[in-house]
């Protein structure tokens, strides 16, 4: 101990050696042995204080988005040149994939009072314009006729009156009614029918083919394109709110229970193995070593030649 705090006794052959000795020490510790649930989420909660996660993104989120816009905008490559062919062919074959409608959306959107008043209005407009078209010549027939239709019933009896010679109210009540049970027999027929189409295997296939065929074309894009468009995003709305956001979510009950659980889990896999092995694993165990021998020798140089260094040493 007295050798490494005479400043003039270390050289870097023995610091080296030192820092040698403490990594392979670390390497056979666990990660449980060095960090805990606890600390973890000590750490989050501070890192996470509205103030701070602000600075975050002033200092770091904000000038990096800029700088990938603007290189974005000034390149002429295609966005495809992200992805290498073989993977450019999965994800198109993946995306061309028969697509069906999950069958309860299909019932709930043909089934909706917009689409049926939709269609009712339409089978009222078709009617009515062809019978309008098959009476033009008929004194009044056209205009009456429509006011059939629409059920209007000052429009309906001139109509009735004008076409059937004076039946009256009755053939209107009569004529009204078969036309409400033929719209409303029509409506639900082209509910079914359409309900239908948005399930067959042609539509689903229709979709896949769609599907590829977005995809295949925004790989044809430019990277200057997918810029610009990236540049319209509300990003002083949404870098205003994630401060916000985070602090408040961690403050509630489920939340910070599922990420105290995800952490236990986390620190639990990766301590199944030493710190070492994880290093390993990565492949970069021996960068870390250099790094130590290139960084970490030069640093303690310094501070065991330091006034604090020699101040220490000597209230041993």
């Amino acid at each position: 101990m007295r050798v490494l705090c005479e400043s003039r006794q270390v050289d870097d052959a023995q610091l080296t050696r030192f820092f040698d000795l403490a990594f392979d020490f670390a390497c056979e510790r666990k990660v449980s042995d060095l960090v805990d649930t606890a600390r973890v989420l000590a750490a989050i909660d501070a890192g996470a204080q509205p103030t701070r996660v602000t600075r975050f993104l002033e200092r770091f989120v904000q000038p990096a988005r800029q700088r990938l816009i603007a290189r974005a905008k000034s390149s002429q490559l295609e966005l495809s040149v992200w992805l290498p062919e073989a993977t450019r062919d999965v994800l198109a074959a993946f995306l061309g994939r028969p697509a069906p409608i999950p069958r309860k959306l299909i019932d709930e959107v043909v089934a909706s009072e917009r689409v049926r008043e939709s269609v009712r209005a339409m089978m009222q407009e078709s009617i009515s314009s062809v019978i309008e078209k098959a009476f033009a010549a008929t004194p009044g027939g056209g205009k009456g006729l429509r006011g059939v239709i629409g059920f209007g019933a000052r429009a309906a009896g001139a109509a009735s009156r004008g076409l059937f010679g004076g039946l009256g109210d009755e053939l209107q009540r009569q004529l009204e009614d078969r036309l409400r049970d033929f719209v409303d027999g029509g409506v639900q027929l082209v509910q079914t029918r359409l309900a239908q189409k948005l399930a067959s295997e042609d539509t689903a296939r229709s979709l896949g083919a769609r599907g590829k065929a977005a995809f295949l074309q925004l790989l044809q894009q430019t990277e200057a394109a997918a810029g610009k468009f990236f540049e319209q995003g509300p990003y002083a709305l949404l870098d205003g709110l994630w401060p916000v956001v985070v602090a408040h979510n961690l403050q509630r009950a489920e939340v910070r229970a599922a990420l105290t659980a995800e952490i236990e889990a986390t620190l639990a896999e990766l301590s199944t193995q030493p710190v070492g092995a994880l290093l390993d694993e990565l492949g970069v165990r021996e960068l870390v070593r250099a790094t130590l021998h290139e960084r970490a020798v030069p640093l303690a140089r310094a501070f065991v030649a330091s006034p604090q260094f020699a101040a220490w040493t000597k209230s041993l």
